[in-house]
């Protein structure tokens, strides 16, 4: 596969379907080139876009699963401009199908909701509907930006990009206090 160039195009979502006389396979959505078949499972191609970034797919999700106190929908950090979201696309057919597909979080526009089902927005006009409800998209996106930050305090790129103050009225999630056990858990190792 032709992994550095899907990068490259900017890679936005992969999410799997079925495609006649080719069976299970992926259609990748990039800014640059658009809709892409890829005539793999997306479980595959997941597997090779972790190899691609040296990532430990388990490893990652035990991780920040802990961190986030979450072992389902474990947002994957491939890099800092590369966080994807896992969103359930279809129901299975067979017991080796995936339902999930994977969208990367700093193209998300906006996510609605039609008949019960979720739609996330991307940019360049692209829907992708799912199997999930608006609320639990929304979570996962919220996730996604928890796992943002601890993805770039752990890799020495933590910047403040909310305003703290216009913040602080709101109440205090799991994933919040998760992102500030971990800050504590820091500071103590440093004074050791």
């Amino acid at each position: 596969m032709e992994m550095e160039k899907y990068i490259g195009e900017g890679l936005m979502a992969f999410v799997p379907v079925y495609l006649d006389m080719r069976g299970n396979s992926t259609i990748l959505y990039t800014s640059s080139s658009g809709e892409i078949e890829v005539y793999k499972s997306t479980r595959t191609f997941l597997n090779r876009l972790g190899k691609y970034f040296l990532l430990d797919l388990k490893g990652s999700n035990k991780y920040y699963g802990e961190l986030l106190g979450s072992n389902n929908g474990v947002p994957i950090p491939f890099n800092k401009d590369n966080i994807f979201i896992p969103i359930k696309v279809r129901k299975p057919i067979s017991k080796n199908d995936g339902s999930l597909g994977y969208v990367n979080i700093k193209y998300i526009e906006k996510v609605g909701e039609e008949d019960g089902q979720g739609i996330v927005y991307l940019k360049f006009n692209i829907k992708i509907k799912s199997l999930n409800t608006m609320k639990t998209i929304e979570k996962h996106i919220k996730q996604g930006y928890i796992v943002e930050k601890f993805y770039e305090e752990k890799h020495g790129t933590t910047y403040e990009t909310d305003d703290f103050y216009s913040q602080s009225d709101k109440p205090a999630t799991k994933g919040d206090i998760a992102l500030l056990r971990q800050e504590i858990l820091s500071i103590r190792e440093t004074l050791h």
